[in-house]
């Protein structure tokens, strides 16, 4: 497994930028995973605060981790196209560097806390680039964050709140406007305060027939609990990758 770092000018974000990579050293043609970080964080801090390298050591996966900037990983009202970055630059230029499947059987993207939410807005959005998505902790409700934005600043994000309803950054409408075959995973510890919002998204994707698991465990908003959801997501995606 090698740690590898790419600096490199976005076209879609209009600004250099860097993503951490973790890739095998094998015979190529890889499953890939995007893995999304938090609110104040960046491209280091899943390698920072998990053991996400042990995970996938020995594994036909790689696992590429942008830096988000508090953009919840949306086209943003007032600053970058982060989900044009995320599902569109990013995948179309790491398989160009790298020996990675093409197949969307073969991308999982997934995300804690303000990744989650990330993780599933970019895949409802593009159904045809990502087969898997896993949410751990995920805001997923994002109408609650937006009335407590606790110093992000949600409006330039997201424009209005009115803005916000019913557009294709509101998950629970989109749910209700574009059933596609991925694979979900929704992760929550018990002792999390997010744990009903997530609980809701489970009810409303599944009375909407989509396919959705989610896990319960002790756990609270922290890496003690994501490192367990990472490990548990990178296993889920590699069994149900190979049945399909």
């Amino acid at each position: 497994m090698a740690w590898l770092s790419a600096d490199f000018d976005s076209k879609v974000l209009h600004m250099p930028t860097s993503v951490d990579i973790l890739m095998p050293q094998g015979h190529g043609n890889y499953k890939t995973i995007y893995l999304l970080h938090g609110a104040g964080g960046d491209k280091t801090t899943w390698l920072l605060k998990s053991r996400i390298a042990d995970y996938v050591e020995g594994k036909n996966v790689a696992v590429i981790m942008p830096s988000g900037n508090n953009s919840f990983y949306v086209n943003q009202n007032q600053g970058k196209n982060y989900m044009d970055y995320i599902s569109q630059e990013l995948p179309e230029l790491c398989e160009s560097w790298f020996s990675l499947s093409g197949c969307k059987q073969d991308r999982m993207i997934a995300g804690m806390s303000m990744g989650g939410y990330g993780a599933f807005v970019n895949a409802l959005n593009n159904p045809e680039v990502f087969g898997y998505a896993a949410s751990f902790s995920g805001l997923l409700d994002v109408l609650q964050r937006y009335d407590r934005p606790q110093g992000l600043d949600m409006q330039r994000v997201f424009g209005e709140r009115e803005e916000l309803i019913k557009s294709k950054n509101d998950l629970f409408y989109m749910t209700e406007q574009c059933k596609n075959d991925i694979q979900y995973l929704i992760m929550c510890g018990e002792q999390d305060n997010r744990l009903k919002m997530n609980e809701e998204m489970y009810t409303h994707m599944k009375s909407h027939s989509y396919l959705v698991k989610m896990e319960k465990s002790e756990g609270k908003h922290d890496f003690d609990y994501w490192d367990q959801c990472i490990k548990k997501a990178i296993e889920w995606f590699m069994q149900e990758s190979e049945v399909r």
